[in-house]
């Protein structure tokens, strides 16, 4: 197999991590990859060629990715959204464009290119300071984090192309596509081969081409149907007040449009509810928050205490280190609101 690899950059790293990926591929060699980190440890996942060829024709099926797709990788080799790429590069025979990871990875594209994927911290940016080569990009697939509501919009309104991804590393990348620009859709939809059921309110995933067992994850979800369904969040995020189920990403949702800096929900010990709704957010000094009330929240969402934290630690694909923001936190760094 003669790859259609380019290097934006003379960087030796990435061209070395390349080549390690294609003596795998053509050796046959175990992949293994780390998971982000963001909602525990990091760990380590052990694929092979298979698993990666089955998961690759999937995505090019569902995106329609072919020999005539030029692509851009702007994603970590480290990453499952890098890796796969490259597995789809070579499985539909497609030229990619390498460059290393960045928030403005459309700043120095001079080549014409058809397919993205990218994080949101990467799309805003590329919104922001490089929308001209972003309308010149046929599709583009946004991972590795929930898009804000103020970010599809933005999306919508350049009428760009865009599909939000729903999978995690156990999974080799999205198992479920959701189209959110020009005109956004309301559910995920399942990608060939893939079924989903409920259990106990969170998606469990069939994937016979992957791995004979259901895989049962920590995300609560709305089912429609086997190939169907609505992300609500994450059931090891979700916060118990006074009997109130409060699901932190749908509350983030609601003041998203509200707060102009980066910020998360999360919950303190609480003597009389148990668990009360706290704010950590990414500045140096106390916001301007909304009447909490008046934007409709109710009693038990209503965030009672914050945190300032001058710089939130991420990941290599920008997702928030919650836990690991957390544990930094002492009982002192939390103030009334």
């Amino acid at each position: 197999m003669q790859a259609k690899w380019f290097f934006m950059d003379s960087d030796a790293e990435l061209q070395a991590a390349a080549a390690r990926f294609l003596e795998n591929w053509n050796t046959n060699a175990p992949f293994q990859i780390k998971s982000s980190g963001t909602t525990g440890l990091p760990q380590l996942h052990t694929f092979n060629k298979t698993q990666l060829t089955h998961s690759a024709l999937a995505s090019n099926t569902a995106l329609q990715l072919n020999a005539q797709t030029q692509s851009l990788l702007c994603l970590p080799l480290s990453s499952v959204g890098g890796l796969m790429l490259l597995a789809r590069s070579v499985v539909g025979n497609f030229e990619v464009q390498l460059q290393l990871p960045s928030a403005r990875p459309l700043q120095n594209l001079r080549q014409q290119i058809d397919f993205v994927a990218m994080v949101p911290t990467q799309l805003q940016q590329s919104l922001q300071h490089d929308l001209q080569q972003l309308k010149g990009i046929a599709q583009i697939l946004v991972g590795g984090g929930q898009m804000s509501s103020e970010l599809i919009a933005a999306c919508q309104s350049a009428q760009l192309e865009v599909w939000q991804s729903y999978g995690m590393t156990e999974t080799l990348s999205h198992v479920a596509l959701r189209k959110v620009s020009p005109i956004e859709e309301p559910f995920f939809n399942a990608l060939p081969g893939i079924t989903f059921s409920s259990k106990n309110d969170c998606l469990a995933i069939y994937y016979p081409a992957l791995q004979s067992q259901e895989l049962v994850t920590k995300d609560i979800v709305e089912l429609h149907n086997p190939s169907t369904f609505t992300w609500l969040g994450r059931a090891d995020n979700a916060i118990n007040s006074g009997g109130f189920k409060v699901i932190p990403e749908i509350l983030e949702a609601q003041l998203d449009k509200h707060l102009d800096a980066a910020f998360f929900i999360t919950s303190l010990p609480d003597a009389k509810w148990g668990q009360m709704v706290a704010i950590a957010i990414e500045a140096n000094e106390k916001p301007v928050f909304p009447d909490f009330q008046q934007i409709g929240l109710k009693a038990a969402e209503i965030p009672r205490k914050y945190a300032l934290v001058p710089h939130f630690k991420r990941t290599e694909t920008q997702k928030i280190k919650r836990q690991e923001i957390l544990q930094s936190l002492t009982d002192a760094d939390w103030r009334p609101l």
